[in-house]
């Protein structure tokens, strides 16, 4: 699959709407999951709240209305709806919640070696997920691989593979390190195994 930047994927959104947002589903969808998580604590809810977004884009034809580039407008759109989640789940105040777009760029902004520190960091972390955690972790978020596809590779089934990816993230984020996972898939692959 080849991946297109964000303003190809609107230039392709004006002559193959259905590609277009296949492509753009395939690229962001495990990364809007992992950053609703990392909001909601839930990762059912937030794979609810990344399809409900996707749902609504395709449906009301957002692509044609959307002025600022694609990825923004998505990481915008399901942290609205993660925290209106949580404000009606009253889980936490929802003026407790220090969410900060700095987040976004802040894989951008680092110097050469502020990544490979951040990355060390991360491997680290990783290496210390129990092993099918991390396979799944890997085949699903840096492969980006569908469940079904991944729990084949692994001989288990796709419920299983979701409770393993589930636990996995929810390791990472205990140790603060979901969002640097989040970081670093935005733009490359980690090396896992």
């Amino acid at each position: 699959m080849s991946r297109l930047t964000d303003k190809e994927l609107e230039i392709e959104f004006t002559t193959d709407k259905e590609k277009a947002f296949r492509l753009f589903f395939d690229t962001y969808y495990v990364r809007l999951c992992m950053y609703a998580v990392q909001i909601t604590d839930d990762f059912s809810e937030s794979e609810d709240i990344v399809q409900g977004f996707f749902v609504q884009f395709w449906e009301k034809e957002l692509y044609k209305t959307v002025t600022v580039n694609l990825k923004n407008y998505a990481y915008l759109c399901v942290r609205n709806a993660a925290l209106k989640y949580l404000e009606k789940r009253q889980r936490i105040p929802f003026d407790e919640i220090l969410i900060s777009d700095e987040h976004l760029y802040a894989y951008e902004e680092m110097d050469h070696s502020e990544r490979e520190a951040k990355e060390k960091e991360l491997k680290k972390a990783l290496d210390e997920l129990p092993e099918q955690e991390r396979k799944a972790l890997y085949r699903v978020v840096i492969e980006n691989k569908r469940y079904k596809e991944a729990a084949e590779e692994l001989h288990i089934s796709v419920n299983t593979l979701k409770s393993y990816l589930s636990r996995a993230l929810k390791r990472l984020r205990k140790n603060d390190k979901l969002m640097l996972l989040s970081l670093f898939c935005i733009d490359r692959t980690i090396e896992l195994l």
